[in-house]
């Protein structure tokens, strides 16, 4: 017996494989993508795969933050990559 659950994923944030460059980054840590097929096209340095962002203020953090922008057009899930 086989199930298909929906995820509605609206920007890379709401996706298990967003990630970021890490907090050491100048300027502060930037969305990146961390699915296998985008690793496996861009390769493993996190740079070549920053999410396009913005940059939020948030009062509760008293910080601005790197926050994904969207969804990118080569978003492997956009085309054809599986969501595991």
């Amino acid at each position: 017996m086989s199930i298909n659950i929906a995820i509605n994923i609206n920007s890379c944030d709401d996706c298990k494989h967003s990630s970021h460059t890490g907090r050491l980054t100048k300027g502060g840590a930037k969305p990146c993508c961390n699915h296998r097929d985008t690793v496996n096209k861009k390769g493993t340095d996190c740079f070549k795969r920053v999410i396009p962002y913005t940059n939020e203020y948030y009062d509760t953090w008293n910080r601005t933050v790197r926050v994904a922008k969207g969804i990118p057009n080569w978003c492997p899930l956009k085309n054809g990559g599986k969501y595991q």
